[in-house]
């Protein structure tokens, strides 16, 4: 990709100012320039599709995105779009199973939901014009403006006219194939390449059970997904690993079914039930951080971090990441000091966050089977009526070591051994293994390894980072 040149401000051409510009209109631009437009902002939200519609998306809400939707004021027009959230979880790990009500926290709406990009996305660009904020599409970024060191807007065109659009901050919101990001020399760092693929389908005229229920199975090197989407929809998400990948691709639909029949719930939901629409895929992919900002740009959402899919919590991410930046722009913008101050503090806040969350994404796409000790531990609390920490863990309210506490690892290892559940070499290895991990995870955000830009000593080299070859 050639990306986007930096360029002067070209005063020839029509210039137009604001305070915030915003370049994507998905699931980070649009609840960002919503958010900043209700503060008093003058904000322009950007995007070059001239409709909003589909898009590569696995469209899985959390407990935590329905209540931000539901602050952000859109929760009557997503009912009214055909949205119904779902109240169960049907989670399998391993030879761990259970069937558990979602917990609910004051403010919540529902446990989780699937909203077909087309139907969610249309409804937050709608939230951003309301709130005052100038939605754009069709609208094409050709590059960014630079003054003094600083970015200072974009160079955009529309109907094959070109104007300047002047801000004090720009924003990159345009997912992970961000021009922004590339335009503002922003490098990758933490990059661990995805060890699956996943395919999503929508069907209709399935069983849609007496309760709306999400189905996360994870066992051996199976993963599946499935539950009601909007408008009466189903959708069914599997997993093959990329050792399958020639077979699965050469009769997809049959491989997506086979996949989905292995999973009791799933199977009984497609009972009678026929595809809709296309398959959607992503087969190669890498996580990634992005430096998240600089004087006069920062990046949000999969422009700035994108983490392994199994978890579905890139619109969360997105809602979590907009809810947190709005209000330090609108306090920060005033002064370009206080700003850079403020998207500096933005990335520290993100690296740190999301780092644990990275790393738990990574664990549940892993190729083969997770750890064993995660589904003991698992069922441990589920026997203990504690199962509900382990549902906040996955709508990112609870963390990953207030779950996997060194106690009850430990304690769950211990059993293991006792029952002999594994060869003991295999059970102490593993439990090893998973220390090592995570010792090298919490080194690399220390020290991290540049893709693209100067790097660090070598003895600082990113564990996570594969080797050159």
């Amino acid at each position: 990709m050639s990306g986007i040149p930096a360029a002067p401000a070209q005063g020839a051409l029509p210039t137009e100012d604001f305070d915030v510009v915003i370049v994507g209109a998905r699931c980070a631009g649009s609840p960002l320039g919503a958010l900043l437009a209700r503060r008093g902002l003058r904000v322009a939200v950007l995007d070059q599709a001239a409709r909003i519609g589909p898009t590569l998306s696995s469209s899985i809400l959390q407990a935590d995105s329905l209540a931000f939707l539901d602050r952000l004021g859109v929760t009557e027009a997503l009912r009214a779009a055909g949205v119904t959230p779902m109240s169960h979880v049907d989670m399998r790990l391993e030879d761990f199973r259970c069937v558990a009500a979602f917990p609910r926290h004051p403010g919540d709406v529902g446990g989780a939901a699937c909203v077909r990009r087309e139907v969610l996305d249309p409804v937050l660009v709608d939230a951003a014009r309301a709130a005052g904020a100038e939605v754009r599409l069709g609208t094409r970024v050709v590059g960014v403006v630079r003054e003094a060191g600083r970015v200072a807007g974009v160079r955009a065109v529309s109907g094959g006219a070109e104007t300047v659009l002047r801000a004090r901050l720009v924003v990159g919101a345009d997912g992970r194939n961000s021009r922004i990001a590339e335009a503002c020399g922003s490098r990758m760092y933490h990059v661990m390449p995805g060890e699956r693929g996943y395919y999503w389908a929508y069907f209709e005229g399935a069983y849609l059970g007496e309760r709306p229920t999400f189905v996360f199975h994870r066992w051996g090197d199976r993963h599946l997904l499935g539950g009601p989407a909007d408008n009466g929809l189903y959708i069914v998400g599997v997993s093959p690993q990329h050792h399958e990948r020639d077979a699965f691709r050469a009769d997809l639909e049959g491989s997506v079914y086979a996949h989905a029949l292995r999973c009791a719930p799933i199977a009984k939901a497609l009972a009678g039930a026929t595809r809709v629409g296309r398959i959607h895929g992503i087969r190669r992919f890498h996580g990634y951080f992005r430096e998240a900002a600089g004087p006069g740009w920062v990046l949000l959402g999969d422009a700035g971090h994108f983490k392994d899919p199994a978890g579905g919590r890139g619109i969360g991410d997105a809602f979590h990441q907009a809810e947190r930046l709005a209000p330090a722009v609108a306090a920060a913008l005033g002064s370009t000091a206080a700003l850079d101050r403020a998207t500096a503090a933005y990335g520290r806040w993100r690296d740190r966050v999301y780092a644990e969350y990275y790393g738990l994404a990574a664990d549940l796409g892993v190729a083969g089977p997770i750890a064993g000790v995660v589904p003991r531990v698992v069922r441990g609390l589920h026997a203990k009526g504690r199962i509900d920490g382990v549902l906040d863990l996955l709508s990112h309210r609870a963390s990953v070591l207030d779950v996997l506490t060194p106690a009850r690892v430990l304690g769950a290892t211990g059993e293991a051994l006792l029952r002999g559940h594994g060869r003991r070499r295999e059970v102490l290895g593993e439990l090893g293994r998973l220390a090592g991990t995570e010792l090298r995870r919490r080194s690399a955000m220390r020290h991290p390894v540049y893709r693209g830009g100067p790097q660090p000593r070598p003895a600082q080299r990113n564990p996570l980072e594969p080797e050159a070859r």
